[in-house]
């Protein structure tokens, strides 16, 4: 079987998005506050938000209150730099992640602007503006952790109240999470990519597989999903695709297993069969770049097995 990914990227998605984000969309914000070391507010500073791995800028004033939100942002890390009338530079890293707003708050010291200062960056913490239980997997940990099969859903079972994927008819695949209604098997966890749902309709559950290669991360919800995940009975799972950067990088894998080097299965031992064959192997290639530096990009891949 094979297939190949391509995913295409590029500012227009942020250009068109706007507003806070919402829990299951598939990109995050960076909201906070600009002020002086009394703690008074300072408006109409500058605050360029810039992605480190694509160059993107998006510029915003702050409020009278000295407020400001930049939604709609890949997940990745991001530079904050602010800008203020009478004040040193300053600059401070964050890391965004999908359906989260991190809080980034300056506070900037008096002097004169050609001098910086760099803070410590800034990741998501408590979420106060909801109540859904979530978590995420990151791309570290898809990375660098076995998964059988290398389906990218088994690393759900990392979360807390999740159950593994199923697999069943129609190529489907059901994800069973905590809160379920009783007789629900996962066929009603929502689960989108890049903010599109891929449920087969009518029977549920999964209906698009792809190789864990092309997830940059993703979501559970178990508890108090947003409504923004649209109809589901018992969870949703998030996900975002990698992205190209200004760089331009590829990989290639060759993943082997066989009988020779698995031990017999002890719970289902067969005396008419005392040395089963087996054997998978998975291989492919990645590339992601630059279409138009800072502006646009490419990723694409092919896997075989």
């Amino acid at each position: 079987m094979k297939h190949a990914a391509l995913v295409l990227r590029a500012t227009l998605l942020s250009l068109l998005m706007s507003g806070l984000v919402w829990s299951q969309a598939p990109a995050g914000a960076i909201s906070g506050f600009v002020a002086d070391a009394t703690g008074a507010r300072i408006r109409a500073a500058s605050v360029v938000v810039i992605s480190q791995e694509t160059g993107l800028k998006r510029p915003v004033l702050t409020s009278n209150a000295g407020e400001f939100v930049v939604a709609a942002l890949l997940p990745g890390r991001y530079g904050v730099t602010a800008d203020a009338e009478g004040f040193k530079q300053l600059v401070r890293e964050a890391i965004v992640e999908a359906g989260s707003t991190t809080d980034v708050n300056l506070v900037m010291q008096v002097g004169a602007s050609t001098e910086s200062v760099t803070v410590e960056s800034a990741s998501p913490q408590i979420q106060y503006e909801s109540h859904e239980v979530n978590g995420r997997i990151t791309r570290l940990q898809i990375e660098g952790l076995p998964v059988n099969g290398r389906n990218y859903l088994e690393f759900i079972k990392l979360e807390p109240g999740a159950q593994p994927p199923v697999k069943t008819t129609a190529n489907r695949i059901l994800m069973p999470l905590l809160g379920s209604p009783v007789g629900n098997n996962g066929s009603r966890t929502r689960i989108t990519v890049d903010g599109g749902s891929v449920m087969e309709v009518g029977t549920g559950g999964s209906a698009l597989g792809f190789s864990q290669e092309v997830v940059q991360e993703f979501q559970v919800s178990t508890v108090n999903i947003d409504l923004s995940a649209d109809a589901a009975a018992s969870g949703a799972v998030n996900v975002a695709t990698r992205s190209g950067t200004n760089d331009l990088h590829g990989s290639g894998f060759f993943f082997f297993r066989d009988h020779h080097l698995a031990a017999y299965p002890a719970l289902h031992r067969n005396p008419f069969n005392p040395d089963p064959f087996f054997q998978r192997k998975q291989f492919g290639v990645s590339i992601g770049g630059p279409l138009h530096r800072d502006r646009a990009f490419f990723f694409w891949q092919l896997r075989a097995s």
